[in-house]
């Protein structure tokens, strides 16, 4: 059972596309989050003139984000293993018994190792690329699942459309 759904002994996973659309809802939100603070502090003026950022700020903004993310998605991904993205396209994510994992183990084992590697200089930027390369493997699951043991299942309810 996940999220109030039962399931099938056997999983389906989460097609790419639906893990694309809940990472894109997920993106937007983030950014409706991060852009003010961009806009409304010198950092933006900064990034935009190319100079270099403090380990203070970049530090400063790293837990903002954290606490942003938190503070959206904490709940959802605690109880139905889903962020807001994967909550409207109903994909969950489990650990590979299918099983849900809870907040504490989807952050700090997939998210937190992947976000905190972004911060390195010169790799950091690769990193993102490569893990979101990994959801082409057969069994579509990126760099972050791998470190983390988990994998994304869908977790809709199939709709009877027979209408007779």
């Amino acid at each position: 059972m996940i999220g109030g759904l039962e399931l099938s002994s056997e999983v389906v996973l989460a097609s790419r596309w639906s893990r694309f659309g809940a990472t894109s809802i997920d993106a937007i939100i983030s950014m409706t989050f991060n852009i003010p603070i961009i806009l409304y502090t010198d950092i933006g003026a900064r990034l935009i003139s190319l100079q270099a950022l403090s380990i203070t700020d970049v530090l400063l903004s790293a837990i903002y984000s954290m606490i942003a993310y938190i503070l959206c998605h904490g709940y959802l991904l605690h109880k139905k293993g889903q962020t807001i993205g994967k909550y409207v396209f109903g994909i969950s994510i489990v650990n590979m018994k299918g099983e849900l994992i809870g907040f504490p183990k989807i952050y700090l084992k997939r998210n937190l190792p992947v976000g905190m590697v972004a911060y390195i200089p010169f790799i950091g930027g690769y990193l993102p690329l490569a893990d979101m390369l990994f959801i082409f493997r057969k069994d579509k699951r990126c760099m972050h699942d791998l470190i983390a043991g988990t994998q994304v299942v869908s977790v809709a309810v199939k709709k009877d459309t027979d209408f007779n």
